[in-house]
């Protein structure tokens, strides 16, 4: 008999990798170099998008570099403040 149900199988391909966000402004040059290189330039990129989607994190601004590509700046996004925060 099988161990896992229809509801539970287990994913397939390469496991995916969890990005801890610095709580500083960040370019994501530097989540790559943090990362040790463990994702590509590629996948950071498209782990940021989402996040910006999802309310997760926010552009702050750009970087613009004597030569080459400017480099967006990103933060956290701040916590949705609750009716509580506002009565303290």
């Amino acid at each position: 008999m099988n161990e896992y149900t229809e509801n539970a199988k287990p994913k397939r391909g390469r496991p995916s990798v969890d990005v801890s966000w610095p709580d500083t402004e960040f370019t994501a040059e530097e989540v790559y170099n943090s990362l040790e290189k463990k994702l590509s330039r590629v996948s950071i990129h498209a782990k940021i998008n989402k996040a910006l989607k999802t309310g997760q994190l926010v552009s702050v601004g750009k970087i613009k570099p004597r030569t080459g590509r400017p480099k967006t700046v990103y933060k956290l996004a701040p916590a949705p403040s609750t009716e509580l925060d506002a009565n303290e």
